[in-house]
């Protein structure tokens, strides 16, 4: 995956000669394509410039994924620092709108993941160092195989310590970046976050888990989710604060499953309000997956059906004008419709490691309610309104870890949420999220991150 220097090519036969050649390199371009002289890990400069850089691995080709967004603005961040990277899938695979995953050369590059980020799949590079993998870990065998994948290491009973070597030296080269939504990690997994170079996390719970589990504090970094300041999401601030007409108006937006709650959410909203309250619901999921005593809703009959519908005076009619459940993959014009036309995000989940459509929900300046385990709970503000929750055992459907909870809320609480929750008095971004937030910040954190990680020379060379 990496590969040595060219030393024949300018004349150089060890490092120290090759690093003065680029030293040389660099002042020839002083003032067009490299902006510091001393600069080599970080200069923007041209082909074959690049001594070091960064390999980010993930799962970037869904448009509308979770985990792929964050791969692309993540790695979009650190390049925009100057840092020289190169984007590369796991496994090259697209999910389309049907939630069918097909390889990327049969379905081909989506034409909004190239224009994002197709200037990042093809950077000229000597070395990584060192190697970011974004992903969802599943268990300590996943892990292992992320980190040390089959042909890594050449097996040989004769070189035992050699193999161990480049082991370590895999460790001491990778960064990890994952997710979580429970309280705690298999003692496996813990093993190998502790001997990798660093842990980023994207929120605060995430790292206090990951630490009580074992990990080395100085190791687990805190790195946000970012956004990108050309978003559509924008648009949604500049709406006049009658834009509603005095509608509250509830939605919430994510896959299916028993983590989101939807099903909690839907039988609060019907019990917290009648038919002739001004609100409506609206939800956007996709992907059901296969969850025993977890069906989707298949109309809105069986909506009806939820506990305090018909105790309200809800009716077939009235859930039809009122409650929308929307099924399936949408461009990001009409997720960012779903924030222009409502005004009240709520986050009912068990645990979210971030919550990027609550997020993005800010961004509009939209008012949240959510249970604030996770993620949300570093970028809600004192004017959204947080559901109190205890810890509760996990859905076994998801064989997590053996005793692993999650945020477990009393269905009342919900209800009296929702009850709370006003319509913001203006739709603003909140003033904090620049400098906390944006792509120009997380990247500069990232860029800090990354140079600790280099090896001496490279720090050096970078300093």
């Amino acid at each position: 995956m990496s590969k040595e220097p060219d030393y024949n090519a300018i004349g150089a036969a060890t490092d120290e000669e090759y690093y003065r050649s680029m030293e040389a390199e660099a002042l020839r371009h002083e003032g067009e394509s490299l902006p510091n002289a001393n600069e080599n890990f970080f200069a923007a400069g041209t082909s074959a410039a690049h001594r070091y850089g960064i390999l980010y691995q993930g799962e970037f080709e869904t448009p509308s994924d979770g985990t792929a967004q964050a791969v692309r603005l993540h790695a979009s961040a650190l390049a925009a620092t100057g840092v020289p990277l190169i984007l590369r899938s796991f496994s090259g695979v697209v999910v389309n709108a049907q939630g069918v995953a097909e390889p990327v050369h049969v379905a081909g590059m989506p034409p909004e993941v190239e224009k994002e980020v197709g200037h990042l799949l093809s950077t000229d590079i000597a070395e990584f160092r060192p190697v970011i993998k974004h992903v969802v870990i599943r268990s300590a065998e996943h892990c292992r195989q992320l980190l040390m994948p089959r042909g890594a290491i050449p097996l040989d009973a004769d070189n035992v310590v050699e193999q161990m070597a480049m082991r370590d030296g895999i460790y001491s080269n990778t960064i990890v970046y994952s997710v979580w939504e429970r309280d705690r990690i298999d003692p496996g997994i813990a093993q190998h976050l502790a001997r990798v170079k660093q842990c980023w996390v994207p929120c605060s719970h995430n790292q206090r888990m990951l630490v009580a589990s074992g990990v080395p504090e100085n190791n687990v970094h805190v790195v946000s989710h970012p956004y990108r300041d050309d978003d559509l999401i924008h648009v949604c601030t500049k709406r006049p604060a009658d834009y509603h007409k005095g509608w509250r108006r509830f939605y919430s937006i994510g896959r299916w499953e028993p983590r989101k709650g939807f099903g909690n959410l839907i039988s609060a909203f019907l019990t917290a309000f009648k038919p002739e309250d001004k609100v409506s619901l609206t939800i956007k999921y996709s992907g059901t997956g296969q969850w025993p005593g977890y069906e989707k809703p298949q109309d809105l009959e069986m909506l009806a059906a939820f506990s305090g519908a018909a105790d309200n005076g809800w009716t077939y009619d009235s859930l039809r004008e009122r409650v929308t459940v929307l099924d399936g993959r949408l461009k990001r014009s009409m997720i960012v419709k779903l924030h222009h036309e409502n005004n009240i995000y709520v986050s009912a989940s068990h645990g979210e490691a971030w919550g990027i459509p609550a997020f993005e929900a800010k961004l509009a300046g939209n008012a949240l309610v959510y249970v604030p385990y996770g993620g949300i709970a570093d970028f809600a503000t004192d004017n959204d309104i947080a559901v109190p929750y205890q810890l509760g055992p996990v859905d076994p459907s998801y064989r997590w870890e053996h005793g692993s909870q999650w945020a477990a809320y009393e269905q009342s609480a919900l209800v009296e949420g929702l009850r709370r929750a006003q319509v913001p008095e203006t739709f603003e971004r909140p003033p904090s999220f620049e400098k906390r937030f944006s792509m120009a910040a997380v990247g500069a954190q990232m860029r800090e991150l990354v140079q600790a990680a280099l090896p001496p020379e490279a720090r050096h060379q970078a300093g």
